[in-house]
């Protein structure tokens, strides 16, 4: 019997003998438990081949506590992050959110059934100290940029606050001061340009006295005889649902679709950290939404249609299971009050952000 069979027969055990566990799929093989009282919901799912095994034991939720841990992965610019724990777990946080891993290819499976409670216990101690510090860290970060964002910088032209940023990021761009605009270029991992090359090209141009407009022209250029319009013009809408802040246009003669966000000045004050965070958004956005649907929308209308129409289903059935969430935070036993104020802020940070259409 191979590793992966050994621990699925196990866990399917853990499951007839404790009443509070039970099996909620197959592939990959999977037991949950329901919250309860001084216990977090918690699923276990099995992972492995024919000689190794390991043990996701995972606080998932497609809401606000992965909303949590997106927003944690793009300040650090990370896809997983991952940190072995004393215990013998690796902390796991990735865009679904909040895991533990745990090895068990060179763990026997008699030593496992009686150690299983112990594991559990710090499993989630772990998990609500990772959920915690996370959500502390992310409450500084917030605190810092008010702060920031509080300096003004009024005594400077708003071309020479867009300058200097550019210039203490290192990044190569060129001036167009006639047309009153900074052109800029990445290297992309993902995302491919229309002419076939990994490089995204974002303008800021300063043009319009009362706003600051960073776009990305000609981000794609759709073939409408190929691709009708009407799907392209669903992806939009999609998108900006999501994104509220976000404004994607296009061109109905050309097929030209292009991004772009503004962000007002107000008395004509500028902070490089207003900058960063939507040149830096950008930049994701452009990389996730080719992986995950432009690129099937430029080459197969079906298929980008199926993955969208599975997004709109996903959205539907996580409101409806938005209840899930509202048990965690109640379970949230081993933190203290300090750090449950912390949770609650950044979650209700992410509501007025939706609501509002900040970035």
């Amino acid at each position: 019997m191979s590793s992966i069979q050994e621990y699925t027969y196990l866990l399917t055990k853990v499951a007839q003998q404790h009443e509070e566990w039970s099996v909620t799929a197959d592939k990959p093989f999977t037991i949950s438990r329901q919250h309860q009282d001084n216990a977090l919901p918690l699923g276990i799912i099995v992972y492995g081949n024919e000689s190794k095994a390991h043990l996701f034991i995972n606080l998932y939720d497609d809401s606000e506590l992965a909303d949590v841990a997106q927003k944690f992965l793009r300040i650090k610019r990370e896809k997983l992050i991952q940190h072995k724990d004393d215990s013998g777990l690796v902390i796991y946080i990735d865009e679904e959110g909040f895991a533990v891993v745990y090895d068990v290819t060179d763990v026997s499976t008699e030593e496992f059934s009686a150690q299983f409670d112990n594991i559990i216990d710090n499993a989630e101690k772990l998990l609500s100290k990772s959920t915690s510090d996370v959500s502390e860290y992310l409450n500084s970060v917030s605190n810092e940029s008010e702060r920031l964002e509080s300096v003004t910088e009024s005594n400077q032209p708003i071309e020479q606050v867009v300058e200097q940023y550019l210039a203490e990021k290192d990044y190569k761009f060129q001036h167009d001061e006639d047309g009153k605009r900074f052109i800029l270029g990445f290297a992309t991992d993902s995302y491919i340009n229309k002419e076939g090359d990994k490089s995204l090209l974002v303008v800021i141009s300063y043009a319009d006295k009362e706003r600051l407009r960073i776009q990305t022209p000609s981000m794609y250029v759709f073939d409408l005889n190929k691709t009708d319009y009407s799907l392209i013009a669903m992806v939009i809408a999609w998108y900006q649902f999501e994104y509220k802040f976000l404004s994607m246009s296009l061109d109905p003669e050309d097929g030209e679709l292009k991004i772009s966000i503004d962000l007002p000045l107000g008395q004509g004050t500028l902070h490089h950290s207003q900058i960063d965070r939507i040149v830096s958004f950008i930049q994701q956005f452009s990389e996730e939404t080719y992986s995950e649907l432009f690129s099937l929308l430029l080459t197969d209308s079906d298929s980008a249609k199926k993955i969208l129409n599975d997004k709109i289903d996903e959205h539907k059935a996580n409101r409806r299971s938005s209840s899930w969430l509202q048990s965690i935070q109640k379970q949230l036993t081993q933190s203290t009050d300090e750090q449950k104020a912390a949770i609650e802020k950044i979650l209700s940070q992410g509501k007025s952000t939706n609501e509002q259409g900040g970035i």
